[in-house]
């Protein structure tokens, strides 16, 4: 009777006991770029506004540099993008023209609040910290705007970034990117290559 009386204890002592949830924290950007030194994947960008439709875009990004390479829908390389921690330039491979970061951030009206530094973070999947940034935009502006990052999880610790939608109550214009496949690699990347594709 007494042997019954413990296995029963112990039965409803461990019924008892809340289950403890495993929580893996998500990597940071820096933690990232120290593990893993490049990081590519395939995504698509559906914009309203003056640039239109769904392209097709893949990316290289290493340590704080990342190249965009975007196409339509039957493939054809429409927009190449290069991103560095303080700048963003462009070639529109259509009309064979060179875009400086004003005209690009007419195309990308996400590129408002979010800086290139920031932009590059996104890619590795992280959510950059962007908020402060609209500190230094007028009010007219940012209580329009609308930007939001879903997470998904990822085969690299915690989550990171599926998706991201941005939209501005006042011009109509929204950019959702969705992100297809991410890929963190050990190897370096020949970013060289993909500079010279921006040049004439």
């Amino acid at each position: 009777m007494l042997r019954h009386i413990i296995i029963f204890f112990f039965m409803f002592s461990g019924c008892a006991l809340p289950k403890k949830k495993l929580f893996v924290k998500n990597k940071t950007y820096l933690e990232y770029t120290e593990e893993y030194k490049s990081c590519t994947g395939r995504g698509v960008l559906d914009s309203k506004g003056e640039l239109k439709g769904k392209l097709l875009f893949s990316f290289k990004s290493q340590r704080d540099s990342t190249f965009l390479e975007f196409a339509d829908i039957l493939g054809r390389k429409s927009l190449l993008i290069w991103i560095t921690p303080s700048s963003i330039t462009a070639r529109n491979l259509m009309e064979n023209k060179q875009y400086n970061q004003e005209d690009i951030i007419n195309i990308f009206p996400l590129l408002t609040i979010l800086k290139p530094s920031d932009m590059t973070k996104m890619f590795w999947g992280v959510e950059p910290e962007y908020k402060k940034n609209l500190k230094d935009l007028p009010r007219t502006i940012t209580k329009n705007i609308e930007l939001s990052f879903d997470k998904k999880r990822s085969n690299y610790n915690g989550k990171t970034i599926g998706g991201v939608e941005f939209y501005n109550r006042q011009t109509m214009e929204s950019v959702l990117i969705d992100f297809k496949s991410r890929k963190m690699n050990v190897e370096d990347i020949n970013m060289k290559k993909f500079w010279r594709l921006l040049n004439y």
